[in-house]
């Protein structure tokens, strides 16, 4: 099938990453029908740089938007999904999303491999249930898989099926990307890894610390547990200063009784995570 393929990529400061981003749009042998850049108040030069860039051959559009609608620091909150969603917002605009056309994210640190989103609209033919897809994750410098579980798909270079898009949508908040993917389940919808499917990307936490991922657990409802395994997780791979800070945030947000998701289907869900997960590895339903 001939989907087309809508990306927004929210950026910010990433004057180093430009260059590659834009190639590794390039060597895709997938069209994309429109890319929009949402670049929200650089200060590095990648305002400037981005004014200066054509699109790539193989995109039919280029749009840059400037944004500074919000001052302070990098943010995954929900600064950043507002952002995406700027980009979203656009595509829409201008097209009439189809449902089986293709819509996602494509972080400015995220770069896919060739065949990426060949791959990805394959996986969408071949099942009719899944709702968002994405490729497997590597950390960037040392190689390695992304410490998320494998079976997670990543928000930052995923793709959600149109009528997927059009029922279940893009939650604006903490945790964005984890509380749309809810949703779509929740609504029916399968959201897979594609392992043949491979981008490469800073890995999770390097610029925001991984208190943040631990204070939005607590935000979505997840247990103690999962926070402990996560921890534990962090620390089996030689990373003590991120599980301390993930747990930092997990059980200080805790602690401070901080707001909680008030969805309570969604709640329920990221409550019964890992039991779902337990019962996935031993097979039962």
């Amino acid at each position: 099938m001939n989907r087309r393929i809508f990306l927004s990529t929210p950026l910010r400061n990433e004057i180093d990453n430009i260059d590659r981003l834009f190639a590794s749009v390039a060597g895709q042998d997938h069209p994309i029908t429109l890319w929009v850049i949402v670049e929200n108040g650089s200060t590095d030069g990648s305002r400037e740089e981005l004014a200066r860039r054509t699109a790539p051959s193989n995109v039919e559009r280029l749009i840059v938007l400037n944004e500074n609608t919000e001052t302070g620091a990098y943010a995954l909150g929900a600064k950043y999904a507002r952002i995406v969603n700027r980009g979203f917002e656009e595509i829409l605009a201008r097209i009439e999303l189809g449902e089986e056309d293709l819509i996602g994210i494509l972080d400015a640190d995220s770069f896919p491999d060739p065949g990426y989103y060949t791959t990805l609209a394959r996986a969408f033919d071949n099942n009719q249930r899944l709702g968002i897809a994405s490729g497997r994750s590597v950390d960037e410098g040392d190689g390695r898989a992304s410490l998320h579980a494998v079976d997670w798909v990543r928000g930052s270079c995923r793709l959600w099926r149109g009528r997927c898009m059009i029922q279940s949508g893009y939650i604006i908040g903490p945790s964005a990307d984890t509380l749309s993917l809810a949703r779509a389940e929740l609504d029916g919808w399968q959201a897979h890894v594609i392992d043949k499917a491979v981008f490469r990307a800073r890995e999770v936490g390097t610029r925001s610390k991984q208190r943040y991922y631990g204070s939005s657990a607590y935000f979505r409802g997840n247990t103690a547990i999962y926070a402990l395994i996560r921890g534990a997780k962090f620390a089996r791979h030689g990373r003590l200063g991120a599980a301390k800070e993930y747990l930092k945030g997990y059980f200080g947000a805790r602690h401070n009784r901080q707001p909680r998701l008030e969805n309570p289907d969604l709640r329920a869900y990221f409550q019964g995570y890992v039991l779902r997960k337990v019962k996935r590895r031993l097979g039962w339903k």
